[in-house]
Formats: C-alpha cells, structure tokens, sequence
C-alpha cells in the first residue's frame, strides 16, 4: 500500500511532529509506502495534483482541519484515489460530521484498513469555488474572516470573536432563485449547506447528508448563534431540530441562485474567498471518493455501503 499525507503545518495551531513520527514508524513497521506533502498556501492544489499524479498513492490522509479536507479533495478530483480524515484543525466539522476519530493515530489507523469507501459529494460556487462542508454570508463568514487575520489558531483565538460579531452583525436582503422561482429573505446569515452542523458542533442544517446528491440552502433569520451552538453541543434529535425551526428557512436543492443586495463576505470550507452580491451553487454528485467507517451515520443510512 502506498500513502500519501497532505499536512497543513499550521492548522489549529497544532504540533503535526508527533503524529507523523507515529504514523511514519507505523507505515515501517507494516510496511507500508509513506510520502509527504506539507502546504505552503501558495498554488497548493496544482502542486498536490502534480504530486499525486506522480507517485499515484493507493490512498491520501488529509491531516488539518475542514480547510485542508476541501483543498485535498479538490486535488483528488477525477482520480479516483480515496482519502481520509486526520482531524488537527481549529474546527474539524467535516470530520467530526463524519464519525471520525478525534484521536490522530486512531484515525490513522482506521483510514489504513477501512474498506468502507464511499462517494462525497461537493458543490461548486461561481462555477470555481468548491466546498465539501459549508459555506456562508453573514454571521460566520464575518467570525471566519476575522479569526484568519489573527496570528492565532485554536478555539481561544476562534472564542474571541465571537460576542462582537454576534453583536454587530447587519440584516441584510438575499433572494434566493430555485428552478426559476425567486425567494426574497431579509437574514443574518444564508449558509450553502453540504452538512448538518459548524465545526463548533452547532446543527444549522438538520436535512444535511454529503452522500445525498444534494445540499440545502439554509437562511438564518435572527440574531443568536449562541442558541444553535447550545443546541449543537447536545444531542442529536428530533426536539433540537424542532427548536431551531423558528430560526431559519431551508431549501434542499441540486442547483440555486442567491443574490445579495451589496457585497458581503463569503466563506467556504473556513477559508475566506472575498466579497460577493452573487453566488450560483450546484451539487457535484460523488465528486470524490472517501474512506469512512461505519461510524459514519450517513453510512449507515445507505441501503448498502458501496
């Protein structure tokens, strides 16, 4: 077997050294073939591409958190090579949506001899950004945005924002156009869903599945994210969905149109694309490949694992 780690040195602000000389000895021992690549933030994708189209790994360990999974999976598309999770970012929503193991080796582990591979979908915006997890205008893209220029990482740097944002985050106008028909919302947020929850663990999405072929369109209609994060840390269940209810509005669809009323910050995947008044999403069904296990939720849906 061969593997590839794609490493974000950076992400979550954690030391990677210690989980990769464990998976480094791991590989020697059972004699598995190991190679490395660590992000730069410059031209990453191209350069990741290249890579794996040199050495054409059997599978790809994605070690950082939801930022570092979308770049890998975006690097991964059309290959049909599948990846993992090694969840070491600041928020880890994706892996944490997907039954992952919060402890790296274990994860590791379970990414070498899993053999429930499965298909995740992605969405396309503006027909070149790309998001496996979620993205958003409003409330958070303005938490995510400023939590990127602060040296910082981690869930303390993360907190700090918080309060302020909440506090002074502006309504503004989306419509929103599916299969001809325009929707007008005046909102605090408008979320481009692939899954259920933040990376904090706040449900924002109770019709999220990323096996599903579709996503949903989530507006976000008052102004406390503090309720949907206490809801988020707690159970799972059909009361936590019904006490969002009065909070937003959702569309599941395969295609749509949002457009705003003046430019706002967006962000996809936790990383801030810029500012923008249009954004036209569709489903990628099965864009990509990934190694789960049946601790997966979504997995256990399926009629039968592929």
């Amino acid at each position: 077997m061969k593997i590839l780690f794609v490493v974000n040195p950076i992400s979550g602000g954690r030391d990677k050294q210690v989980f990769l000389q464990s998976a480094r000895l791991f590989c020697q021992k059972y004699g598995i073939d190991s190679h490395y690549y660590h992000t730069t933030g410059k031209d990453d994708i191209r350069v990741l591409r290249k890579k794996i189209k040199r050495i054409r790994p059997d599978r790809v360990a994605s070690i950082g958190g939801d930022g570092t999974t979308l770049m890998t999976s975006m690097a991964l598309r059309n290959t049909g090579i599948p990846f993992g999770i090694i969840p070491m970012g600041s928020a880890n929503g994706m892996a944490r949506e997907l039954g992952v193991n919060s402890d790296p080796m274990e994860a590791f582990i379970e990414l070498v001899v899993s053999q429930v591979i499965v298909p995740l979908d992605m969405v396309c915006v503006n027909k070149e950004h790309y998001s496996i997890h979620l993205g958003d205008v409003g409330i958070n893209a303005m938490l995510v945005e400023n939590f990127a220029k602060d040296e910082r990482r981690g869930w303390l740097a993360y907190a700090k924002y918080f309060v302020e944002v909440v506090k002074n985050a502006p309504m503004f106008r989306a419509g929103i156009e599916i299969d001809g028909k325009t929707y007008e919302h005046q909102a605090y947020a408008v979320v481009i869903a692939n899954t259920r929850m933040y990376g904090t663990g706040a449900i924002i999405n109770p019709l999220g599945n990323p096996h599903d072929g579709k996503f949903e369109i989530v507006v976000v209609k008052q102004n406390d994210l503090s309720v949907l994060i206490n809801l988020g840390l707690t159970a799972f269940t059909e009361k936590a969905i019904d006490a969002l209810r009065p909070y937003y509005d959702i569309y599941q669809v395969t295609a749509a149109k949002i457009q705003l009323d003046s430019p706002m910050t967006f962000q996809l995947d936790g990383e801030v694309i810029g500012k923008q008044d249009f954004l036209e999403a569709e489903i990628i069904p099965a864009g990509v490949r990934y190694i789960s296990t049946n601790d997966n939720n979504f997995v256990k849906e399926m009629p039968e694992n592929p």
